[in-house]
């Protein structure tokens, strides 16, 4: 089958098409076939060897992000259904995944970093990984679920995120950012977004304020930044007292100066947030089967045309990056 790999040497000119041997299932798999991928700063990232995590095999087939069909019915899973990834390697025993912290396993990580991912035309996948997609749900938007909606609905539990409290959030028209707002309204929250696009009020952002220019004296309860080190300084600054800063991203950089007087003397609370369990995903679920939520598209690839699909990522663009396998 076909797979793109990446390494020993990393970087969007190392990425190949490789012929590798297709997965088979087993008593604890099901074997899957990828239907659409997405392209998001995990796996961009990766591609550029830039990882925060530890890798293996290499070279690496990347994608943490995938839908697919189920290729032969196995347990609850019948053939021919869509399914998506919960995109987490846990062995379900230890003291982290035995208080539903399966995201955190002591001896697992993020699938497609740890073991080999998805931008493949078969993955083979344990079926507690498994979940089933409604039938209410496009594929744009199903696949957007793993790490966008999941990453963002996670951040938003853990900011202690309820209705008629504010949220600004940094990065807002990126594929965590457009579901966070639509999910922060829908729990009722005053949305403010931080971005040059003006579109985001059409998904609920109450104002857009474009970078460097958040109106002064603004105070949020909350606020998401998924950027990294550039807009800290902000990110602290338009707090609330007691308020609460979510952190989840390095793409402006790892490292950021804190002024610790004022974080005690206000009371604020800096949080680190990753991905989400299967309990945050499984409530997700139920909100995507109830309520429509909506995912812009800037451009859709096929698996061959994935160097074509890392210069558009690279680009100033207006929605997700999706590869069609």
């Amino acid at each position: 089958m076909k797979a793109i790999t990446v390494g020993p040497k990393f970087g969007i000119n190392e990425v190949r098409i490789t012929n590798v041997e297709r997965p088979e299932s087993d008593d604890s798999q099901v074997l899957v076939k990828v239907t659409h991928a997405g392209l998001n700063p995990l796996d961009y990232n990766l591609i550029n060897g830039n990882i925060v995590y530890n890798l293996k095999p290499v070279p690496h087939i990347p994608g943490s992000e995938i839908i697919g069909t189920v290729e032969s019915s196995r347990g609850d899973f019948r053939k021919g259904q869509r399914v998506l990834v919960y995109n987490r390697v846990f062995d379900g025993t230890c003291e982290r995944c035995r208080s539903h912290q399966e995201h955190l396993c002591l001896n697992g990580g993020i699938w497609g970093v740890v073991t080999n991912g998805g931008y493949a035309e078969y993955v083979s996948i344990p079926e507690k990984n498994l979940v089933p997609i409604p039938d209410n749900l496009d594929n744009e938007t199903a696949v957007s679920i793993p790490i966008g909606a999941l990453t963002a609905y996670r951040a938003l539990k853990r900011g202690g995120a309820a209705a008629g409290s504010s949220i600004l959030i940094y990065g807002a028209s990126g594929n965590t950012g457009i579901f966070a707002i639509q999910l922060a309204r829908l729990m009722g929250l005053t949305v403010y977004a931080v971005s040059r696009k003006n579109w985001l009020e059409e998904y609920g952002a109450n104002k857009v304020f474009n970078p460097g220019n958040v109106q002064d004296g603004l105070a949020a309860d909350i606020v998401i930044n998924s950027l990294g080190s550039q807009f800290w300084e902000d990110s602290l600054k338009h707090l609330n007292i007691g308020g609460k800063l979510v952190t989840f991203g390095v793409l402006t950089g790892r490292e950021a100066a804190i002024n610790i007087a004022s974080l005690y003397t206000r009371e604020l609370s800096i949080i680190g947030s990753t991905g989400g369990d299967l309990k945050d995903l499984t409530e997700l679920m139920r909100l995507f089967e109830t309520h429509k939520f909506r995912v812009p598209v800037a451009k859709k690839f096929n698996l061959n045309e994935i160097s074509s699909a890392l210069d558009e990522y690279s680009r100033i663009r207006d929605g997700r990056i999706i590869i069609e396998i």
